[in-house]
């Protein structure tokens, strides 16, 4: 019998391609089962599903730390928990200057200083000195990203920075670490990147009639905190690609065998997410992967894809500006874009532009970028805190990557993708669990089925909730299927939207 394997945050999914009988996904009491993907589904009929777009603060049209007259401010670094501050940590980079500064809070909501004229200098000591002969431009960092390490306290600060323009050799990723935030030493190379032309230190993909070079210099990890590893986020492109002036920005991903020692780019060995520089798989022509962002989310991996496109402009973006869509997956390796219609009816757009120079130049019309590490979970809500200038790369000199700042949205729990209409059926479920909620609008009806498909209960929720707890009759999960794995069937009905369900066990 052919076994087809999921990894998950919580196991393998293990499902017979023909044949035979399933073997059910063990899940963890707590963690709840997400409908961004089909992981969740074994069947469904009528199935329809919304990609649910992050509510903007102010419709994005204010930043909440405004960038200073000729500048803008960049999301090219990370927000992390100081357990010894008992705050938030937020690093911010200026453009055009590439400094960086810092941000702290004590509730994920306001923000200290609140001005871009007070922010707090942070120092990255890089020195790179003489430079080579083959170094072009002018040197400095590219982007940075960060987590903080509550098992080392003496310098618990640990990051990424990629150093730009300081010739072939130097050229790439290097590890930096800091005590407190603001002052951060350079430790080894990780690995050198592609410079340009010439450059022969960098990794050649041949794939899908393309060859791409890498890595390139937007380049970022993520810290996986159910396994306490690390995951690689590489850029690569092509400077010289099938369409004149764009550069196949794409993807690829790997598990590292540690943040601070030398990675072997021979392991990358192909491109998870490359555009299709063409009207095809929710792509359009201009449309080049930029950047990419991943983070655990209960059973899931789910990140940021930035989509610049440098012509073409959409009603969710001007040309030569940048744009969010969500990718999700289910190993940190695999990844696929969301292809879902969003709330206002266009596929895959997760975090739109607002209109190019809005409100006097101080809106999102322009270059949005995001921190590495995912939305704050703040009460029942998701935080996203995200960077946009407000004009766009095409945008006139005195105007081009200027204005806006740091801007706020915000999404309900679990409340990335609902089903909104139709009938799904999980796989087989094993669990040690005493109860099912779910998140939802009702009207959603739940059956619990036996192996068989034999219906044990059934039961229904209305009204909104993040926390629906689902008793069938007066009896919990664990009465209904006490012995065996068991299935759940959802039915939902207009207007009902289902996000998630989980198995828990109440504290006593």
């Amino acid at each position: 019998m052919k076994i087809l394997l999921y990894a998950t945050a919580l196991g393998l999914i293990c499902l017979p391609v023909c044949g035979g009988a399933p073997t059910p996904i063990r899940i963890q009491p707590g963690v709840a089962q997400l409908f961004v993907d089909d992981g969740a589904i074994e069947r469904a009929s009528g199935l329809r599903r919304t990609l649910h777009q992050p509510a903007k603060d102010n419709g994005g049209n204010t930043p909440l730390i405004a960038a200073r007259a000729g500048t803008t401010l960049l999301a090219y670094g990370s927000i992390v928990r100081d357990t010894r501050l008992n705050r938030h940590v937020m690093f911010v980079q200026e453009w055009p200057s590439r400094q960086m500064y810092r941000l702290t809070s004590a509730d994920g909501l306001a923000w200290q200083p609140n001005t871009n004229a007070e922010l707090e200098k942070v120092t990255l000591d890089l020195p790179f000195s003489p430079l080579p002969p083959d170094a072009h431009g002018r040197p400095g960092i590219d982007l940075f990203s960060c987590y903080y390490d509550t098992n080392d306290m003496t310098r618990p600060y640990k990051g990424w920075v990629w150093a730009a323009n300081v010739g072939n050799e130097w050229e790439g990723i290097w590890y930096v670490d800091s005590a407190d935030g603001l002052r951060w030493q350079k430790g080894r190379q990780v690995f050198s990147g592609f410079a340009g032309d010439g450059d022969p230190s960098c990794r050649a993909i041949t794939q899908d009639g393309r060859t791409l070079y890498g890595p390139g210099d937007v380049t970022l990890f993520a810290h996986d905190p159910v396994e306490n590893r690390f995951l690689g986020l590489f850029k690569f492109y092509a400077p010289h690609d099938i369409v004149p002036g764009y550069g196949s920005r794409s993807r690829a991903y790997a598990f590292l065998d540690g943040l601070d020692r030398p990675f072997d780019i021979r392991k990358l060995e192909r491109i998870q997410l490359m555009p299709a520089m063409a009207a095809r798989n929710g792509d359009s022509p201009a449309d080049e992967y930029y950047a990419s962002t991943a983070w655990r989310y209960e059973s899931l991996w789910l990140g940021g894809l930035k989509i610049f496109h440098g012509r073409d402009s959409y009603p969710w973006s001007a040309a030569g500006c940048a744009f969010l869509k969500l990718v999700v997956s289910r190993d940190g390796l695999d990844w696929r874009k969301v292809p879902f219609t969003n709330d206002t009816g266009v596929a895959e757009v997760f975090i739109p532009n607002g209109a190019e120079g809005g409100n006097g130049g101080t809106n999102d019309g322009g270059y949005i970028s995001e921190f590495s590490q995912g939305p704050l979970r703040v009460g029942d809500e998701l935080i996203y805190y995200y960077s946009a200038s407000s004009s766009g790369k095409n945008a006139p000199a005195e105007r081009r990557l200027h204005g806006g700042g740091i801007f706020r949205a915000r999404l309900r729990r679990d409340g990335f993708v609902s089903v909104d209409g139709g009938v799904i059926t999980t796989p087989l479920i094993q669990v040690n669990a005493q109860e099912l909620m779910l998140n939802a609008i009702g009207p959603v009806s739940v059956q619990v089925l036996d192996q068989s498909g034999k219906a044990l209960a059934s039961a229904g929720v209305g009204g909104d909730s993040v926390r629906h707890l689902v008793r069938f009759g007066a009896r919990p999960l664990r009465q209904v299927a006490p012995r065996g794995p068991f299935r759940l069937r959802f039915e939902v009905r207009p207007p009902g939207q289902l996000y998630s369900f989980t198995v828990t066990n109440p504290s006593p």
